[in-house]
């Protein structure tokens, strides 16, 4: 593996971004060996208002790629012995009701907690992506619904409502809302000075604007101003998100143990011993990749306006970082294309 740079491998890279109009919203794009050459660029528009580059600086929001610093928060508590995987929602947030009790935060967070998505009675309540919607309401709107979708363990089923539950978990315990906790405990030991989760709109600092296309094809502004954390709201740079990729690795924040427990799976089976329904290599806020002859993280995010995709090598210590600031943008299959330049390989298992 050449970890230096190597100006073939620059070139090939820039070429998958080469069909990017400079003049719509783009992309940024990194990828970083932790001891060695980084490859990294930009492409598109900031903001076609006032026609500003997109630069490896800009900051996005990165949607579910958020999941990861979420699950990495409740483990920083465990270590400290302040939470139990184990331990029932119903512990930390009582309100949701009786029918709760038997979901773990550990069933939240590898998707198996049978809980309807907030999303989903949000939509319901018809309220769209677009309009006001405070973490308070969605908590009352899943205090009044009080069915499970599934038995809990039964199925796989990916939620927002399980990591925005836990990031009131990290409340309740830490006395600190997530955005204030993750600030100190993870993004300030990182360096990740330009990345922070967000629960209110508009930003207090500059973020690329979010778009997507209007029936006659023309971009538009497309963001939300929903305040729920947890599930994402993470807004951060590529270049941050090496940073992330790298602790990985070094376990700078939380020790490698912790690091390493990142890409515990979760259970195959459900409490009957049947295979769970619908199941995917989901570890602890972060998939595990299995193309390019290797085993690898990855997480993808897509909401209102943004798309984003990371992926961590631990082998290579790598990390791979893609972001947009287009709803319909691909930003996971460009992630992958640039790994598979660099690693030489098909990302196809």
């Amino acid at each position: 593996m050449n970890t230096t740079h190597n100006q073939a491998t620059d070139e090939a890279i820039k070429q998958l971004f080469n069909k990017v109009s400079p003049n719509e919203p783009g992309f940024a794009y990194i990828a970083s060996f932790d001891d060695g050459a980084t490859y990294k660029g930009a492409v598109g528009l900031d903001s076609i208002e006032k026609k500003l580059p997109i630069t490896t600086k800009t900051i996005f929001n990165i949607a579910s790629v958020s999941k990861q610093f979420t699950a990495f928060a409740i483990l920083l508590l465990e270590q400290e012995g302040k939470l139990k995987l184990d331990d029932s929602i119903l512990k930390y947030v009582p309100s949701l009701g009786e029918y709760a009790r038997p979901v773990t935060l550990r069933h939240l967070i590898h998707h198996t907690g049978g809980l309807v998505d907030y999303m989903q009675l949000a939509e319901a309540a018809k309220i769209k992506d677009t309009d006001n919607l405070t973490a308070k309401q969605s908590l009352k709107h899943l205090e009044n619904h009080q069915t499970a979708k599934f038995p809990v363990g039964t199925q796989y089923d990916y939620s927002n409502t399980g990591y925005f539950l836990l990031s009131l978990v990290v409340e309740k315990v830490s006395g600190k809302n997530l955005l204030e906790f993750s600030k100190e405990r993870i993004f300030k030991p990182l360096n990740m000075n330009d990345t922070t989760f967000v629960d209110r709109y508009p930003t207090p600092f500059p973020v690329a604007r979010g778009y997507s296309k209007n029936e006659q094809g023309a971009y538009k502004i497309y963001e939300s101003p929903w305040e729920h954390m947890g599930d994402g709201a993470v807004h951060s740079t590529v270049e941050d998100l090496v940073k992330w990729g790298q602790n990985f690795t070094t376990g700078t924040v939380g020790g490698k143990d912790l690091v390493k427990r990142m890409s515990e799976l979760g259970p195959k089976t459900s409490p009957s011993g049947k295979p769970i329904i619908d199941n995917e290599d989901y570890a602890i806020g972060v998939s595990i990749g299995k193309g390019f002859d290797r085993p690898y993280l990855e997480h993808s995010g897509g909401w209102a306006g943004y798309a984003s995709h990371f992926m961590r090598f631990p082998e290579e210590r790598l990390t791979i970082a893609v972001i947009s600031n287009y709803n319909d943008a691909d930003a996971e299959e460009y992630a992958k294309k640039t790994a598979e330049v660099i690693l030489g390989k098909s990302a196809r298992k």
